[in-house]
C-alpha cells in the first residue's frame, strides 16, 4: 500500500546508514543534495538513471518524478539535504545561481564525483552543517545554517562551472554504462505511452524484447512492475494538473490515460489518500503537495 505523503520541511539534513527509502516514485517541493559516503544506490528519474557510488554527489529538483532503488548486499551510507527557497530569510543570489544552473541543464539534476583534491572543502562544509543541525541551541542557529548551506551551494556551482567540471552524466565503466543506457531506453519508451491505452506486446516489440523478459528485467532493476510505474506516473502528472489548471476531473482523467473518471478517482485515492477534488481544494487553500 503506498504511504501517505509527508510535507517536506523548508530544511532537513540527515546522515543515514539504514537501508530504508521511499519505494514508490515520488516528488516534493524544493531541492535535494545526496552525498554517498560509502556503498551504492540507484536514483531513477523520468528518463535518467544514476548509479551512485562512494563520493558521488547528486543534486536535483525534488519536484522531479524520482525514486531510489537499493541492492540487497551493499551499504547505503549517505548524507541527504532537502531544502526549499523559503528556508532563506532574504533573497540569496547564490541560491538563485544554483537554481538557474539546474534550470539550464538538459534535465534538472546533476552528478559530481568528489576527486581527492576537491573532497576536503566539501567535507568541511558538510561537517559544519551536520554540527549545526545537532546544536539547535547555538547562537544564531538558523542564520548559521543558511550561511553553511549557501557555502555548499557556492561550492557546487563552482564545481559545475570550473575548468575541470564533471560531465553531467558521470562516465561509468563501459559495461555499467551500457546497462544504464538500456534502462533509460526502456523508460523513454514507456514515457511515450504512459497516457495511452498501452499494450505490453506493443511495448516489447518496440524495444525488441521478449515481453516476459521485459517484465522480469523492469521489476529487477526498478523494484516495481511496468503497470505500477505507469500508474505512479499518471498520478504524478494528475497532481501537477490539479495544481496548475482548472480542467475538469473527467477531462483530466482522460488526459492522464484512464478509461473512466471513476477508475481515476479510485486510483488517485489509493496513492494520495484523498480524492482529486480534495487535493485541488488544498491548492485553493495554498497547500501545494506534488
Amino acid at each position: 500500500m503506498p504511504k501517505k505523503s509527508v510535507p517536506i520541511p523548508v530544511f532537513k539534513m540527515e546522515h543515514k546508514q539504514e537501508k530504508k527509502s521511499v519505494r514508490d516514485f515520488h516528488s516534493h517541493a524544493g531541492y535535494e543534495i545526496v552525498w554517498i559516503k560509502s556503498g551504492e544506490a540507484k536514483y531513477i528519474f523520468q528518463e535518467k538513471v544514476y548509479h551512485l557510488k562512494k563520493d558521488h554527489v547528486l543534486f536535483f529538483k525534488s519536484t522531479e518524478f524520482h525514486k531510489v532503488s537499493l541492492q540487497d548486499n551493499t551499504d547505503y551510507d549517505r548524507v541527504v539535504i532537502m531544502f526549499t527557497e523559503a528556508f532563506f530569510s532574504v533573497e540569496q543570489p547564490i541560491f538563485k545561481k544554483f537554481e538557474q544552473m539546474l534550470d539550464d541543464l538538459p534535465t534538472p539534476h546533476a552528478l559530481l564525483h568528489l576527486f581527492l583534491w576537491r573532497k576536503t572543502p566539501f567535507e568541511h562544509i558538510i561537517g559544519q552543517l551536520l554540527q549545526e543541525v545537532k546544536d539547535t541551541q547555538a547562537w544564531e542557529h538558523k542564520e548559521a545554517l543558511e550561511l553553511y548551506l549557501t557555502e555548499l551551494l557556492l561550492y557546487l556551482n563552482r564545481e559545475m562551472h570550473s575548468s575541470f567540471k564533471q560531465e553531467i552524466g558521470y562516465n561509468h565503466p563501459a559495461a555499467e554504462s551500457s546497462e544504464l543506457l538500456l534502462q533509460e531506453r526502456i523508460l523513454k519508451e514507456i514515457n511515450n505511452i504512459w497516457d495511452t491505452n498501452w499494450q505490453l506486446e506493443d511495448l516489447a516489440d518496440r524495444l525488441h524484447f521478449n515481453k516476459y523478459y521485459l517484465c522480469h528485467f523492469f521489476k529487477k532493476e526498478f523494484d516495481m512492475t511496468i503497470h505500477q510505474y505507469i500508474l505512479q506516473r499518471r498520478i504524478y502528472e494528475a497532481k501537477k494538473m490539479l495544481i496548475d489548471t482548472d480542467i475538469s476531473i473527467n477531462d483530466l482523467a482522460v488526459q492522464v490515460g484512464f478509461s473512466t473518471a471513476s477508475n481515476f478517482i479510485r486510483c488517485f485515492k489509493k496513492y494520495v489518500h484523498m480524492t482529486p477534488k480534495q487535493f485541488r481544494n488544498q491548492r485553493n487553500l495554498g497547500i501545494h503537495k506534488v
